[in-house]
């Protein structure tokens, strides 16, 4: 009788302690999806832009960190979806460009920070961005 009630609390705080994680899906910021021609006029000073594609592998492992970090309200975030629309080009430092004309990501996933309506930083691809939104 001893062993039926020890294994009931047992299987019954095993069931309490676990919890469903939360999955959570680019629909859910719709209303931070900004055009490519919005990245430099956000009513902020400070904010990021996340770039990302739903046909790349490595933005889909990064997802739910990028969306967890976004809920958490640390800096304003705006996503642009490269699948719609996106200007390329060949690694540079792009520090202090302002311009629409003159920015270009390398590819995604890829993550900018904006103040002062000029790019301040930029983490390219999954190993940088995660290792800034750890911070």
């Amino acid at each position: 009788m001893k062993k039926l009630i020890l294994s009931t609390l047992i299987a019954m705080l095993a069931s309490c302690s676990s919890y469903e994680t939360i999955k959570h899906n680019y629909h859910e910021i719709k209303d931070h999806l900004i055009s490519w021609s919005d990245i430099f006029i956000q009513e902020e000073d400070t904010y990021l832009v996340y770039f990302y594609s739903e046909r790349c592998g490595h933005c889909n492992e990064l997802k739910q960190d990028i969306l967890s970090y976004y809920f958490k309200e640390i800096t304003p975030m705006y996503f642009i979806c490269t699948d719609i629309e996106i200007v390329t080009g060949p690694p540079k430092d792009l520090l202090g460009i302002s311009d629409i004309n003159e920015f270009y990501i390398f590819g995604t996933p890829f993550l900018t920070l904006i103040k002062d309506g000029t790019v301040a930083d930029y983490y390219v691809g999954k190993v940088q961005i995660l290792d800034f939104i750890s911070i």
